[in-house]
């Protein structure tokens, strides 16, 4: 079956290489890391001490560790923290989260050979890995070092559970070799269990995205530094689409100019999810005859906008906190949504399409308590925006009501660090 396992992880290796020759994702500088053969300053770094091995696979649940990161931390000592992700921009925040005090890489193929090249590396004393990042060879090498394997903010969407009853008896081995699954839900938690996961490893901790859209805030004078850089005026209304994908901008775009038609003055800041597509997002925003400039030529340029576009990472939240109304993308299409919660936590009126199945217990938990607007279908976004945009006390006591629920449901972070505890001493 491992045989099996590793010829079928080719065939799709195969299959996604003309899918990353064209998308531009190859070569990039983590395909050697992707081998399991790490540079020198990694060994360096980690002076052959053993590590605390953190594996998320991107930018979102990059950012979702970050609570969990800053405590680990503080209570491992000396113990070096490796943050590994899996796409070039997940790379790019780990690299800057872990700074001068981890080491951020890039995790191996999960064949046999390359993970074992990345264990004597690494030498974990604990592997900890974001969700649902359940990498069989990965987490059955490390089970056979007698070490260690955790998850946490465990995660196992509707669509990947279906999948997975599919190889059920052979997953069971795989999470048999998981010492503790700390999931987000009581659903969560039940699939994993149904999946094969001994019951008695299994408990809800929560999210620990509600702890990570706290941490997230900027501060007032941050804020103020890039209302100046945007050429912000205090009477105007500001829409902030974030991690918008294929198919989404467009119609953001009608519900602007819709806006901009009846209410005047407002401003668009547009943020596609992927940093690859922003010559084309572009080209789509000027072809409307609207005013487009990039976030990183803005200062520079001095130029007049009407839609100002997100090329540059981790600033999202920055442009969150400006914003009159949030709209948050992979929600209009069959995608499953973007995590609704960095704006909610800074208070913010927030709007999302009916597709957001990858935070269902999120979602409900905010709507329970009125805390955003969910559309019944993508060509209600326009009234809506309009609607929220028309009444800013309505707007206001939205948010209001969304960043008091984001914190007082916070404290994952504390309850996923106790469980820690056991395996770190």
């Amino acid at each position: 079956m491992w045989l099996l396992y590793e010829i079928l992880l080719f065939i799709g290796l195969l299959l996604y290489l003309p899918k990353a020759v064209l998308r531009k994702r190859l070569p990039h500088r983590g395909w050697m890391m992707r081998l399991g053969r790490y540079p020198a300053s990694v060994r360096q770094r980690l002076d052959g001490r053993r590590s605390i091995w953190i594996h998320a696979v991107s930018v979102g649940e990059v950012i979702a560790a970050q609570p969990l990161i800053r405590r680990l931390r503080e209570d491992a000592h000396d113990r070096p923290l490796v943050l590994s992700t899996m796409t070039p921009t997940g790379f790019d925040v780990a690299s800057k989260l872990m700074g001068a005090n981890g080491t951020a890489i890039f995790v191996p193929l999960d064949f046999r050979m390359m993970v074992e090249r990345a264990l004597a590396v690494i030498q974990p004393r604990l592997l900890i890995l974001v969700e649902s990042e359940l990498w069989p060879n990965l987490i059955r090498l490390t089970h056979a070092r007698h070490l260690p394997v955790i998850v946490v903010n465990g995660r196992v969407s509707a669509r990947a559970f279906q999948r997975y009853l599919r190889v059920r008896r052979w997953l069971a081995e795989i999470l048999e070799a998981v010492d503790l699954f700390l999931m987000q839900t009581e659903q969560d938690a039940d699939r994993i269990i149904r999946m094969g996961a001994p019951a008695a490893r299994v408990s809800v901790a929560g999210s620990l995205k509600w702890d990570a859209s706290i941490i997230s805030r900027p501060a007032p004078a941050e804020l103020s530094s890039v209302a100046h850089q945007l050429m912000l005026h205090d009477d105007e209304l500001l829409v902030v689409a974030g991690s918008t994908h294929r198919g989404e901008e467009a119609q953001v775009l009608d519900a602007f100019e819709a806006i901009r038609a009846q209410l005047g003055r407002a401003r668009l800041v547009l943020a596609p999810r992927h940093l690859e597509r922003i010559a084309e997002v572009e080209a789509l925003i000027q072809s409307r005859g609207l005013r487009a400039q990039r976030i990183s030529a803005l200062q520079s340029s001095g130029q007049p906008w009407e839609v100002a576009l997100v090329d540059t990472l981790g600033q999202l939240p920055l442009y969150y906190g400006l914003a009159t109304v949030v709209f948050v993308g992979g929600s209009l299409i069959p995608h499953g949504g973007q995590n609704p919660l960095e704006p909610a936590g800074l208070g913010k009126a927030v709007v999302f399409g009916p597709s957001m199945e990858n935070f269902a217990d999120i979602v409900q938990q905010l709507l329970t308590h009125q805390a955003c607007y969910q559309l019944r279908q993508p060509s209600d976004l326009t009234a809506t925006l309009k609607g929220l945009l028309a009444n800013p006390e309505e707007a206001r006591l939205m948010g209001a009501r969304a960043q008091a629920l984001v914190e007082r449901l916070s404290g994952t972070t504390q309850k996923t660090l106790q469980a820690l505890h056991a395996f770190l001493s």
